[in-house]
């Protein structure tokens, strides 16, 4: 091989078989692909492969009556930070009319971000909340705005 291409008789050779290539040896090309290699975002889970979640009622207007109810629920704080809330539209973050707070639909995506203070420094709880007929374009660009988000605001938020 080394004399068919003209090298000098000084060159090293290694044999690496297919599919055995180690990561130095793939490092020294630019565009390394492998078979089954996912690009992107990879496999989109669906909803029906998302565990299901009890759902308990809770009357959440009952925190501000009755602050000791935030601390059973293991709530971060008596309810008393601010709220935001936005809907995927066109797989855009779109704020949402205070008014409605509250109002989530079953083909929609939504965001809400809770913040609170703790010793004076803001904390933050992000929500996502995926409608049960939404669509998986829908659902991804949830999950996309919300890392999004979070950037925002220093990676800091805790996500739900």
């Amino acid at each position: 091989f080394i004399q068919a291409k003209g090298y000098p008789s000084s060159t090293n050779v290694e044999v690496i078989n297919d599919g055995a290539e180690s990561a130095m040896f793939k490092q020294l090309f630019q565009r390394w692909t492998e078979k089954n290699e996912t690009q992107g975002l990879g496999k989109v889970y669906t909803t029906g492969k998302i565990a299901k979640v009890e759902q308990v009622k809770f009357d959440t207007t009952q925190l501000h009556a009755r602050p000791e109810l935030a601390a059973e629920q293991r709530m971060v704080d008596d309810a008393s930070g601010e709220i935001e809330v936005w809907r995927i539209e066109d797989l855009q973050m779109q704020p949402v009319n205070p008014k409605t707070y509250g109002q989530f639909y079953g083909g929609d995506c939504y965001l809400v971000l809770y913040t609170y203070l703790r010793s004076g420094r803001p904390h933050y709880v992000l929500y996502m909340w995926q409608g049960r007929h939404a669509s998986v374009d829908e659902i991804t660009a949830c999950a996309l705005n919300a890392i999004e988000l979070d950037r925002k605001h220093g990676d800091e938020a805790v996500q739900v």
